[in-house]
């Protein structure tokens, strides 16, 4: 069947969708269909595809524009693509709508919570006589829940109805990627380079942060609000700018120079507990822009006496000591993996 687009909403005047907006009504449609007697799998791969447009660069809104096919990403297939494009063309999903329709309120409000298994929600709401989500906040805050139905129902709400501000981090490994491409092709960047907790390989990831070397640094800004259809732009300066992700963490750009490239990664890499041991030694990194330039890492750990301290090893324990005894361990890599040990 051919999707007519609302003649209502033109080209010219409608603001086209977010990544995040098309990913939130994917998301509604899973958590409503897992209340159904429907397939585990489809569910599944509802949500997959959700998180998956979330970390795209692209503008899934113009890609349908132009007709490309979203069955080239990784967890859309022709069913899910079919429903993206109604999104977009229509404004609405009609059997997100009608689910939605058939839905009790109490159900319909917790398609709004994807982190909330409606089944337990609901048995919730039969033990306790509520039917709200604010209701159910309350229950959980006063330890209704817990004394009723155990700690681990307890937890499970409290981590869904939490707004969550950090990420895996190996779900964020293609977001990296993706974000260093669009700056790289879209933002005409010459240099762009992860920092931050990312690049010390931290668990949790809250803030996605690059520094860049560009002439026209307004104008990367400028782009960046662009991605994945439409980004945030929370606050910029001269030479930083922090957007809120549809994946729901913040990227921060921040600009750096040729001349001072390596102390900008040394600056935006360590946890502020490193940094503190580090300019204990070194001084003030701000005043070390004059007395540079510091063109890399090496460069920087030498001129200080100092071996060079891997990116996962600045957390501020003993490492910038060990790094002026040259007592630093070696890290594993994969290249030293010889096996793998896989037990259920």
């Amino acid at each position: 069947m051919e999707i007519q687009a609302d003649p209502q909403i033109s080209s010219s005047t409608r603001t086209p969708l977010s990544n995040a907006e098309i990913a939130d009504r994917l998301a509604s449609l899973a958590q409503l269909l897992s209340t159904q007697k429907e397939n585990p799998y489809k569910v599944k791969a509802y949500r997959r595809a959700a998180f998956s447009i979330r970390t795209l660069s692209e503008s899934i809104d113009e890609l349908i524009r132009e007709e490309a096919d979203l069955t080239q990403f990784e967890g859309i297939g022709e069913a899910i693509s079919s429903a993206i494009r109604e999104i977009v063309l229509t404004g609405s999903l009609g059997k997100l709508e009608k689910l939605r329709s058939q839905a009790s309120p109490a159900l319909a409000s917790i398609s709004a919570y994807p982190g909330l298994d409606p089944r337990r929600v609901l048995r919730i709401y039969k033990k306790l006589g509520i039917s709200s989500v604010e209701e159910l906040r309350e229950q959980l805050e006063g330890g209704a829940i817990e004394k009723a139905l155990g700690m681990r129902m307890a937890q499970h709400v409290r981590q869904g109805l939490t707004e969550t501000h950090g990420m895996l981090l190996y779900r964020a490994d293609g977001m990296r990627d993706a974000i260093e491409e669009f700056l790289l092709a879209r933002c005409s960047v010459r240099r762009a380079e992860v920092v931050g907790a990312y690049r010390r390989r931290a668990e949790i990831i809250e803030e996605m942060a690059f520094i860049v070397e560009t002439d026209d640094f307004p104008l990367v800004v400028s782009k960046l609000e662009r991605y994945g259809g439409r980004t945030p732009l929370l606050s910029s300066s001269k030479d930083t700018a922090l957007f809120a992700l549809s994946s729901g963490i913040q990227l921060r750009i921040k600009l750096a120079s040729a001349k001072d490239w390596g102390l900008a990664l040394i600056d935006c890499t360590g946890s502020q507990a490193h940094l503190r041991k580090l300019t204990a030694v070194t001084g003030s990194l701000k005043s070390l822009k004059t007395k540079g330039p510091f063109p890399t890492e090496s460069a920087f750990y030498r001129s200080f006496g100092l071996a060079f301290i891997e990116p996962e090893l600045r957390e501020g324990y003993d490492e910038v000591e060990r790094a002026g005894q040259g007592t630093l361990p070696v890290l594993i890599t994969a290249k030293d993996i010889r096996g793998e040990l896989h037990a259920h």
